[in-house]
């Protein structure tokens, strides 16, 4: 019995220093040898609608600053040609929180355009576009405006946080207990119409004399899992329970549907802004909980895409593999769009790491959900916490200064070369186990160029072969580490691209 022990402790210890072995000189061939990224141009994804970011909170703030360059450099630096370029702006409809809340930080409470002096106890004053006031908000229009006027902005998200305190059960913009279904619901079709008469004013005001084809979406709810409640409550939030959510959905997708036949719009309904897909896993409030209800309506047959955030799954893959399966499997027919997320940590961390960071987030979210678009949470925030892609600092001398962060850099490297209607193809890389920190991901531009962004999260460099390149002869290349930010060169291309350690770097491939 013993030496029939030792017989199978034997061969388990020689398949063991086997499978070290093999895994060794895997290792080290990835280590030291050329890796490949092989494109195929013939296999097709998602096609991607752009990036942006939100107007929310600090935009109070900055608009009403008297200092014009400052206020044009930050538009500049989000939506302009030497910046980021977004195409996608992110409008927060404000709930009157500044009225009637005291958040610790007053900006989280936005002005409304409603005049709350007429209300006289019927809500179908909502309707009437004579009871707002759109001398408010302005300094949020201020760089709504300036925005606008970089000439790439595509695509426009309104969105609330919370409906107006006048139709809360509580009178306030967050629920007077933890996930009460604040709304009250004979007040669904004032809040459809609260947010029409606003959208349209902006529409007809604002956008309608830059470029009548920008594409409009109106997202009702935020984040409608998170309990938005209680004595803690620090901003505008609403919460709501799958059936009543979808209630609401159905009478606002009747409204806005009526609403563009009339003014011969084509305004889009954007649902749901989950807080966190990982919610799929969770024992409350979960995802699937909420498409059941959606499916029993109307509006859900004409529903393209769901919107998500990253909010708590960060790298994740795991959690990423799991939802994109649960979508293929039950929903095959709706995209996803990433429309919020920031790492919600204290600090501002200014390293490459916390870049690279995002960027997988960016990449992953993209390359395993098949995300069409990407925003970041706050364009502009006012340091103190990881939240913002540009940082406003006021000087005690008054003079304003605007930094930015790695994070700001990274995000470049998608939004400055990946155009909306590039279409996301695929790019194997030969490192299936990971080993080298490498990772890709890779689109076919309208105007027949190829990007290929690859991120490097190792300490080495790495060699990389482009295969299924035939016919492009020219690359640029865009760098950024911990020493460059978007260092840009362009050469013959000859098959072979090179990334540096802890890097991220973006190819565009012309023929």
């Amino acid at each position: 019995m013993a030496k029939k022990i030792l017989r199978i402790t034997a061969s388990v210890i020689i398949a063991i220093l086997a499978i070290c072995f093999v895994f060794g000189i895997y290792a080290l061939a990835v280590t030291f040898s050329t890796t490949t990224i092989a494109l195929d141009t013939s296999e097709r994804y998602q096609t991607m609608q752009g990036f942006g970011a939100s107007s929310a909170w600090i935009y109070q703030d900055l608009g009403a600053q008297e200092d014009v360059n400052l206020k044009n450099a930050a538009m500049e630096m989000l939506y302009g040609n030497s910046g980021l370029a977004l195409n996608t702006f992110r409008y927060n409809i404000g709930a009157g929180g500044a009225e009637v809340d005291s958040y610790e930080d007053p900006l989280r409470g936005a002005e409304s355009f409603f005049i709350a002096e007429n209300f006289d106890g019927d809500y179908g004053v909502f309707a009437n576009k004579n009871n707002y006031d759109f001398t408010r908000d302005s300094a949020t229009l201020d760089l709504f405006d300036r925005a606008l006027a970089t000439g790439n902005i595509e695509r426009i998200v309104f969105f609330a946080n919370s409906p107006h305190y006048l139709m809360t059960k509580n009178g306030k913009t967050h629920g007077e207990k933890h996930y009460d279904n604040n709304l009250k619901e004979e007040c669904y079709e004032a809040f459809s119409q609260y947010l029409l008469v606003i959208v349209d004013y902006l529409y007809n005001n604002f956008v309608s004399k830059y470029n009548k084809n920008i594409e409009i979406l109106i997202s009702p709810v935020n984040e409608p899992q998170w309990k938005w409640g209680g004595d803690d409550a620090t901003q505008e939030g609403c919460h709501f329970d799958p059936k009543p959510l979808a209630k609401f959905y159905d009478i606002f997708y009747k409204t806005l549907k009526e609403y563009n036949k009339s003014h011969d719009r084509d305004f889009e309904m954007d649902i749901f802004e989950s807080g966190n897909y990982k919610m799929i896993l969770s024992t409350r409030t979960k995802f699937n909980e909420y498409m059941t209800e959606f499916e029993k309506y109307e509006f859900f047959q004409d529903i393209t895409h769901i919107s998500l955030h990253s909010y708590g799954a960060n790298e994740s893959v795991f959690y990423r593999e799991i939802f994109a399966d649960y979508m293929a499997k039950y929903y095959p027919n709706i995209s996803v769009s990433m429309s919020e997320y920031c790492t919600l940590e204290w600090g501002v961390d200014e390293s490459i790491d916390m870049g690279l960071s995002c960027g997988k987030v960016i990449m992953r979210d993209v390359a395993i959900l098949g995300a069409t678009d990407w925003s970041h949470w706050l364009s502009i925030a006012k340091g103190g916490y990881e939240d913002g892609l540009v940082y406003w600092t006021q000087g005690n001398n008054g003079i304003s200064r605007l930094d930015v962060t790695k994070r700001y850099y990274v995000m470049g490297h998608f939004s400055k070369y990946i155009d909306r209607g590039s279409v996301r193809i695929s790019s194997k890389y030969s490192d299936f186990l990971g080993l080298n920190g490498v990772e890709c991901v890779a689109f076919k531009n309208p105007d027949d160029s190829i990007t290929v962004v690859v991120l490097n999260d190792s300490a080495k460099s790495h060699k990389i072969a482009l295969k299924g390149a035939n016919g492009y002869s020219r690359v640029k290349e865009v760098l950024t580490d911990s020493d460059v930010n978007w260092q840009t060169r362009e050469y013959d291309f000859g098959g072979d691209v090179k990334v540096p350690a802890n890097s991220i770097s973006t190819f565009v491939l012309t023929r």
